[in-house]
């Protein structure tokens, strides 16, 4: 039969994605997982590179500053998961007119997006899916993140945004992050097309449960030499509580390994003040890289270069892969609709 007969229904080309800032490639990984095939990606950590080589080995991987690279390759799909390092700081809910653009200026990791949106306006791709921390919600009363989104726009773009908990996907924190998803004009136009984010998947009025600490490390070893950070517990770290029961959902897994939540074993920690906590008992240790790596979601044989504290900091900088499986899930489905 002829490959054009009628009869024979087309299969739709797999989309093509191009990931900036994509550190060791947790939403990558995601989108992969969905259908999507990445074909490009960039990240100017080295040790995030090492890990990213090695669960995409046959991604052209572009190591080093984006500001030097002058082009990017043709896909249907631009992901860009840039960091604004001054937000967790800078969220003071200031108004703009009392210079917070300056001082936000003054941190060049904050308008890394402007690389991601020099990077859009060339790839022109279909759908654009940005990843950032949840503190720019309400950072300088929204102003800066109003910004990116209205760039978005004036490019081309129908915007959604929404702040959504990884919980919801299946996995075991309480990690929360903005995503803003962007479909071309002509693609919601041309199919009638408009985003909407996935539902949960897991918690209350969904068929799963949240999943546990125990459900993710419960089967790892208890005492893993040299692969947890073993400094004495400092005042701040001492501030709050920093352990979740073996039943619980995470404390967000951070990039900082001094400051990594505790292990479930042993005893719960005490609250003896205001701003104070005490540990109890003798089994008390911070989560392990690979614990952390686990807890995001990660693949098992993920494998930052480096010491402890770059291991830490890839993992607890990755994006859950949940995130990506499921936001780019809508996108996949309307394409092989085609």
């Amino acid at each position: 039969m002829s490959p054009d007969h009628p009869n024979l229904r087309r299969m739709p080309a797999q989309l093509k994605a191009v990931s900036l800032f994509s550190g060791c490639g947790g939403f990558d990984w995601g989108a992969q997982q969905a259908g999507v095939e990445i074909i490009w990606a960039n990240d100017v950590d080295p040790h995030a590179a090492t890990a990213y080589r090695g669960l995409f080995p046959n991604v052209e991987f572009h190591e080093g500053d984006i500001r030097g690279i002058g082009a990017f390759p043709e896909a249907d799909v631009l992901i860009g998961c840039y960091p604004c390092t001054g937000f967790s700081v800078a969220a003071r809910r200031r108004s703009p007119h009392r210079g917070a653009e300056r001082e936000l200026r003054a941190n060049e990791g904050n308008f890394l997006y402007q690389e991601f949106l020099r990077a859009l306006r060339q790839v022109r791709p279909k759908y654009l899916f940005v990843e950032n921390v949840k503190g720019m919600v309400c950072a300088e009363d929204g102003w800066f993140l109003a910004k990116q989104v209205n760039c978005f726009r004036h490019a081309g773009y129908s915007i959604s945004l929404k702040r959504l908990k990884a919980s919801a996907y299946g996995v075991s924190q309480q990690r929360e992050r903005v995503f803003i998803v962007g479909v071309r004009s002509d693609v919601v136009k041309t199919r009638r097309f408009k985003y909407a984010f996935p539902e949960p998947t897991h918690g209350p009025g969904t068929t799963h449960p949240y999943a546990t600490l125990h459900d993710t490390i419960g089967g790892m070893p208890l005492w893993p030499e040299g692969e947890y950070c073993e400094s004495p517990f400092h005042g701040h770290y001492l501030t709050r509580n920093r352990k979740r029961g073996w039943g619980d959902l995470s404390y967000t897994i951070v990039a900082h390994a001094h400051h990594v939540p505790l292990h479930p074993l042993g005893e719960p920690m005490q609250n003896i003040g205001q701003d104070a906590w005490a540990l109890q008992g003798g089994e008390n240790r911070r989560l392990s890289w690979r614990e952390c790596a686990a807890i995001q979601g990660l693949p098992l044989h993920v494998e930052p270069s480096g010491s402890l504290m770059n291991k830490h900091r890839v993992v607890g900088n990755a994006v859950p892969p949940a995130f990506g499986r499921n936001l780019l899930a809508p996108v996949v489905a309307l394409e092989s609709e085609e």
